[in-house]
This record gives C-alpha cells, sequence and structure tokens, in this order.
C-alpha cells in the first residue's frame, strides 16, 4: 500500500503545482490585453477554478486547464480556449514543472507571448464568418 499512497501523494503535488502554474499563468498573461484590443481579459472574475473568462474578437470564450495523465504516472496540464460551443480553438500542454510539452521553454518564461499564441491560433482555428450569413 506505500507505493499506491507515495503516487496518490505525487499526482497531489502534480496537480497543485499544475494549478498555480494556471493561476500565476491567469495574472501575468493578463498585461497583454493593455497592448491588443482584439481580446478583453477581466481582472475580477467569478469563474469557476482552472477556467478564466474573457472576449476574444468580441465573443466570449474561456481559457480552461485540464489535468491529463501523462507517461510515467505523471499529471501534466492542458491550458484550453475553447468557445460557446465548448469547442477547444487552441490549447498548450505543460508538466508540472512548468516545461512545455511540444516546444521549448516553460509556462512561465513568457506568459503573454504563449497568450498570444493560443488566441492567435483560436482565431486561426475559428472559420470565418461573412456579413449576413449564418452557420
Amino acid at each position: 500500500m506505500t507505493s499506491i499512497d507515495e503516487r496518490a501523494r505525487g499526482l497531489d503535488r502534480d496537480y497543485l503545482a499544475i494549478c498555480q502554474l494556471f493561476d500565476q499563468f491567469c495574472q501575468q498573461g493578463g498585461s497583454l490585453a493593455e497592448q491588443y484590443h482584439f481580446f478583453r481579459w477581466p481582472d475580477y472574475e467569478e469563474t469557476p477554478p482552472m477556467s478564466r473568462a474573457f472576449t476574444l474578437l468580441g465573443e466570449p470564450r474561456e481559457l480552461r486547464l485540464r489535468c491529463q495523465p501523462g507517461e510515467g504516472g505523471f499529471l501534466y496540464g492542458l491550458l484550453q480556449v475553447c468557445g460557446e460551443e465548448e469547442k477547444v480553438h487552441a490549447s498548450q500542454g505543460f508538466r508540472a514543472d512548468g516545461q512545455l510539452l511540444l516546444v521549448s521553454g516553460h509556462l512561465l518564461d513568457n506568459p503573454p507571448e504563449l497568450l498570444l499564441s493560443l488566441l492567435l491560433g483560436a482565431i486561426w482555428q475559428q472559420p470565418f464568418r461573412e456579413e449576413g450569413k449564418h452557420s
């Protein structure tokens, strides 16, 4: 049972570290709203933990944190930009130590740059809607 207890404590540590990184990312990423006006990042939020509501090009979006099991029994975090229809428009994974998955660097090396990358990815994924035409 000690190995199960150790794994459970390790998962708890990973989960807490991932949540703390997400909070710090949201605090530091908010400075981007002052530079670019195509999205609004409110200072005060009443959203559930592990999410952050914002607007992108005037449309409601949400930055969500999901925890996923990884190799070796570790957790990793997944930042997702989601639309109202719950569709994921952009995402970026990271480990509990902050190391980004699939790209070099750490989550808190440059949060505004990473947030801008996620936002641009969300815009790129979103289909263009012409005026007067609705799907």
